[in-house]
């Protein structure tokens, strides 16, 4: 069986290129914001981390709410890989 895929936001591989996250910004009372662009995942989760110092579980489900769980957040291919990835780690 062979895949054609003429859509070039498909990607065949599992890696950080998966997606792309253009401009992140986290903002919190009291705090200069947290403003990333063009983050890979693994940047994205420690820089949440940190910036919350909060364990991995909490930042976990503050991506997945944030990211994952809102109305229009992805398109259903990207949302899918976006919780795999999620739930790898």
């Amino acid at each position: 069986m062979t895949n054609h895929h003429t859509d070039d936001w498909v990607c065949l591989e599992d890696g950080e290129d998966d997606y792309v996250i253009e401009r992140v910004e986290l903002r919190v009372k009291g705090k200069k914001p947290l403003v990333l662009n063009n983050p890979s995942f693994s940047k994205l989760f420690y820089n949440v981390q940190q910036y919350l110092h909060i364990n991995q579980t909490q930042a976990k489900a503050l991506l997945q709410l944030t990211i994952v769980d809102v109305p229009d957040p992805l398109t259903a291919t990207e949302h899918l890989k976006l919780v795999q990835a999620l739930s790898k780690r």
